[in-house]
């Protein structure tokens, strides 16, 4: 059907193409697992040097393993459920359907039960043949053992792509523990909420922030942060390029106001060419001793109106240092992790400085009116 004709073709038909399309894969598909089930017999893939048939169908039929894994084991599967088979090569069952059908077939699910899937989605069939699917010791150990988790920075190094895969038991107890800590985050000064994805995300941040603030406790040293910045580069761009930390990732204005609001900092200033122009000195941009001071002076909590939070509470500048703000107590005020880290220094709100030292507000970063 060409693009020109969509316009004057009614809507039940385009459906009825599209299912008649469908019938049409179920057909190929079957036909396929014949060609293969005989292919396999004759040992053509261990003769091709492939290991095994689905190693042979990803190579020569230019599909994803995974593809190529289903197509495989259903072919398998069908030798010993010749009706499923028929249903697929009269192409009045989807492929999907069938490879999902044979599997709950094959997990030793009883025939009544076989025979009420019809009437279940594709992703019910999944979770009843999940329930008979036997799990031996060898099987937990594989999945134990095909655990990982990945972590990799951009080419840039602005961000972080994180995946992986781990055991049942495991994963949800990551997925539990990722949930409870972002329910526990409140509101955006909006009102709003972050998506439950972006939650997760700066739950995991803070429970590694825990940890490692867990360990630091028991050393004298503080954490030290180097920042290397390109003199030329940071000053003609307001400091939104040549500035990175020592590890190497570069960071922006929000980071660089993070970093010089708390903790211990060295600066190193270099030519575009990369020679030292100058070295600061080490020093914390808060001391201890001024830190515990604002602390007890703000009574412990978080000063961000209707905040009941005492999570993680660090000091934090109202006219930030990159704007002229001081080290003064009159500029300080606490904040919790949420409030300090998510809402200002990364989604970019800053404090309305007249608003009450017990009930700070927020004021948006496209400059509207705090709610």
């Amino acid at each position: 059907m060409e693009d020109t004709e969509l316009a004057s073709v009614t809507t039940d038909r385009i459906e009825q193409v599209l299912l008649e399309g469908e019938a049409t894969v179920a057909r190929v598909r079957a036909s396929q697992m014949r060609l293969l089930a005989e292919l396999d017999q004759r040992q053509v893939p261990l003769m091709d040097g492939a290991r095994n048939l689905t190693e042979w169908v990803s190579a020569r039929m230019d599909l994803a393993p995974e593809t190529a894994q289903k197509l495989t084991q259903t072919a398998t599967r069908l030798t010993d459920q010749p009706q499923l088979a028929e249903e697929l090569e009269q192409g009045s069952i989807s492929f999907d359907r069938v490879a999902e059908e044979s599997r709950l077939v094959g997990s030793g699910a009883q025939p009544e039960l076989v025979s009420l899937s019809r009437g279940w989605s594709i992703a019910g069939i999944r979770r009843m043949a999940a329930r008979y699917r036997r799990i031996s010791r060898q099987d937990e150990q594989d999945t134990y053992r095909d655990r990982f988790l990945s972590i990799q920075p951009t080419l840039d190094q602005t961000s972080y792509k994180l995946w992986g895969r781990f055991p049942g038991t495991d994963g949800r107890l990551l997925d539990e523990a990722l949930t409870r800590r972002a329910d526990q985050f409140p509101t955006m000064p909006d009102g709003k909420r972050c998506a439950r994805t972006q939650r997760q995300a700066d739950a995991l941040v803070s429970i590694a922030q825990d940890s490692l603030e867990e360990a630091e406790g028991a050393s004298s040293s503080a954490p030290l942060v180097s920042i290397f910045v390109d003199a030329t580069l940071a000053a003609n761009t307001k400091g939104e390029a040549g500035a990175s930390i020592d590890t190497g990732p570069r960071v922006g204005p929000l980071t660089l106001e993070e970093i010089l609001c708390d903790g211990q900092v060295e600066i190193l200033k270099t030519a575009e060419d990369g020679t030292p122009v100058s070295v600061g000195p080490t020093a914390r941009t808060i001391t201890p001793k001024l830190r515990r001071f604002i602390l007890h002076r703000d009574g412990g909590a978080c000063t961000a109106d209707g905040c009941q939070s005492h999570y993680r509470l660090q000091p934090h500048h109202v006219i930030p240092r990159s704007r002229g703000g001081t080290h003064h107590p009159s500029n300080l005020t606490t904040l919790c992790w949420f409030h300090h880290h998510v809402v200002i220094h990364r989604n970019g709100y800053r404090i309305d400085p007249h608003s009450p030292p017990q009930r700070r507000r927020f004021l948006d970063p496209d400059g509207k009116d705090p709610p």
